[in-house]
């Protein structure tokens, strides 16, 4: 629904300064001030072309949560790439940001949103769902011993990167679930992905686990290493 955020673009965009606001201290560390103050200004242009464009899902709205923070993440790399800096270096910057809207929400809410996951409710929305066109998203119930989870068969955040001619950036958003696991709990072990040019992208969830991603494109897997690494992104 290609009109769909026009209207809510004051909200979206106060929810960016937001953002903004909290990794402003570590971008000024790692660039300066004067290209910091550019690089937001220039992020938030970005941003607000890109809201309408933004794909909206009517059948299962919880996934327009995560289209909207690939929205921004592209935007962070479109200003980026502008100056010159690699898909790798835009998504460091996506990652503490993500993790700095993480580590602000409440801890009550976040404890809530990883129970609610292994809720009956949710899985039996999840089988019941499984095989339909969703706007964008197919996908595939899937349940084992001792976790379950879905195959993504197709998503509308890797076409919609696509679509924006930045599929170079795509297996980097879906690393957007690293540090949601680790806030939430979900536990999620996932080793394949659209973006890495698998026919599907394998979500597991396991209760009480630690989150275990890895990609297939190897510089995206070096960076998944240096955040396990727990090396700071700005050496």
């Amino acid at each position: 629904m290609m009109n769909y955020y026009v209207h809510k673009k004051t909200r979206l965009l106060k929810n960016f300064d937001k953002t903004a606001n909290l990794i402003r201290g570590y971008v000024v560390l790692r660039y300066g001030k004067e290209f910091a103050d550019s690089l937001f200004q220039k992020t938030r242009q970005e941003y607000e072309q890109l809201i309408p464009h933004m794909p909206h899902v009517d059948s299962l709205p919880a996934l327009n949560s995560f289209l909207k923070i690939a929205t921004l993440e592209l935007a962070v790399f479109r200003a980026l790439k502008e100056q010159g800096k690699s898909a790798s270096e835009a998504w460091e910057l996506c990652h503490e940001a993500l993790k700095a809207r993480t580590e602000a929400m409440p801890k009550l809410f976040k404890k809530l949103i990883g129970w609610y996951l292994f809720t009956g409710f949710v899985k039996n929305r999840a089988r019941k769902i499984s095989g339909r066109d969703l706007g964008g998203f197919t996908i595939e119930y899937v349940e084992e011993e001792g976790v379950w989870g879905v195959n993504y068969r197709r998503c509308a955040i890797y076409d919609f990167l696509k679509e924006q001619n930045a599929e170079d950036f795509s297996p980097y958003v879906c690393l957007s679930d690293m540090a949601l696991s680790d806030a939430m709990g979900w536990g999620l072990k996932r080793t394949e992905t659209l973006a890495d040019g698998c026919d599907k992208c394998d979500f597991r969830f396991r209760k009480g686990a630690q989150t275990e991603i890895s990609s297939r494109t190897p510089e995206v897997q070096a960076t998944i290493e240096k955040i396990k690494g727990n090396v700071r992104l700005n050496t």
